[in-house]
């Protein structure tokens, strides 16, 4: 009424505002907590990077040295690289001759059991009787038609 406050309004005003800047004390505070623990984490893998990349960079040119060196004794012993070739050759012979005797084999195969069909009777539309191979074989009785 004239810009006066009573005593417990203001006190509840103060208690708000207190709460209010605690809250924010606290939110601040976490800010800052996580802020530190982030830039820890980028310095950590900041340097875990770093280390990784000299080893790569090691390890790049230990690769390359090889690399080298293997070309160097490639070159450098012909007549070991025709024996090589020699052995390679003779056993892509050796595995044809391999595969082709299987074939044969498979289709021999084939055509006993297709002779043993044939003999037993396995090869015709149905099983007329089986007591050729079957001893004591008694076909199903026929099901009488319902009248």
């Amino acid at each position: 009424m004239f810009g006066f406050t009573t005593t417990r309004r203001l006190r509840a005003v103060q208690t708000a505002a207190r709460s209010e800047q605690e809250r924010l004390r606290i939110r601040a505070e976490r800010a800052e907590s996580r802020a530190k623990t982030a830039e820890y984490n980028r310095e950590q893998l900041l340097r875990q990077l770093a280390e990784a990349d000299a080893a790569n960079r090691r390890l790049h040119g230990r690769v390359e040295e090889l690399g080298r060196r293997v070309s160097v004794l490639a070159e450098s012993d012909l007549e070991y690289a025709a024996q090589l070739e020699r052995r390679k050759t003779s056993l892509e012979k050796a595995g044809h001759r391999i595969l082709a005797a299987w074939a044969r084999e498979q289709r021999r195969a084939d055509h006993l059991q297709q002779r043993l069909d044939d003999a037993v009777g396995l090869t015709s539309k149905g099983i007329q009787d089986s007591s050729r191979w079957q001893p004591g074989y008694k076909p199903a009785p026929k099901p009488e038609a319902a009248s």
